[in-house]
């Protein structure tokens, strides 16, 4: 169940780029248009093919896209965190939304009806421009992921996943993964064990070292660079 909680105010919302690009007036009228809601964690915000009539702002906590099957099954598309958008391109084009978006961890999220979010367009060049480009980079992104669930295998998709949070340049690289092993396995289309036994076989290789639940030290990122390319 939702709860609508007081509006954020016009700072709040200007800390989340390209709403920053936007005046003090069409911030106030985007707000007073919209609703604010508090989701808890697994809440449905919205269904796959409900109409979508608004773009979902996180302003704290996590929010996930997921496709799921009629056996229950689920595919992660993205993970989406504070200050970032989610079912803008159904909402732009009047269709239902292709993913169920479903809150990760307990958030917070203005809901723009797309009426505002296209007037907001209309009146400034350098908001629309932005949101062009973001569009087209989820494209990208959504492209790059196929990509790497069709193309590549199990040890390939790991690799890849974790050399892309290092450094292009670095050898050796600290890193906090920042959701748990199922969640991403879920990303990379694995299962958690699969995902767990090409961690362990990087170990027990020396590519990798694992302290904690989250904390992993790649120590030889050429090897594991080599690894996703071939």
């Amino acid at each position: 169940m939702h709860y609508e909680i007081p509006a954020p105010s016009i700072p709040q919302l200007q800390r989340i780029p390209p709403f920053d690009l936007l005046t003090d007036a069409a911030l106030a009228r985007m707000i007073s248009a919209s609703k604010l809601i508090r989701a808890e964690r697994g809440e449905i915000l919205a269904q796959a093919l409900d109409v979508a009539t608004g773009v979902h702002v996180i302003l704290d906590g996590e929010v996930r896209c997921v496709l799921l099957s009629p056996t229950g099954n689920e595919k992660l598309l993205r993970l989406v965190g504070s200050g970032d958008l989610c079912g803008e391109e159904a909402a732009l084009l009047g269709r239902p939304y292709m993913a169920t978006i479903q809150a990760q961890r307990r958030s917070r999220l203005l809901v723009v009806p797309v009426a505002a979010f296209r007037q907001a367009m209309a009146e400034t060049a350098a908001f629309s421009q932005a949101i062009t480009a973001r569009l087209a980079a989820a494209a990208y992104e959504l492209m790059a992921h196929l990509q790497l669930c069709v193309q590549l295998n199990s040890t390939q998709r790991v690799a890849q996943y974790l050399a892309q949070l290092a450094p292009e340049d670095a050898e050796q690289w600290e890193i906090h993964l920042s959701s748990d092993k199922q969640t991403i396995a879920a990303q990379l289309n694995l299962t958690p064990e699969t995902f767990s036994r090409v961690l362990s076989r990087f170990a027990r290789d020396g590519l990798i070292r694992t302290e904690g639940r989250r904390r992993v030290v790649l120590d030889k990122l050429s090897q594991l660079r080599n690894c996703a390319a071939h």
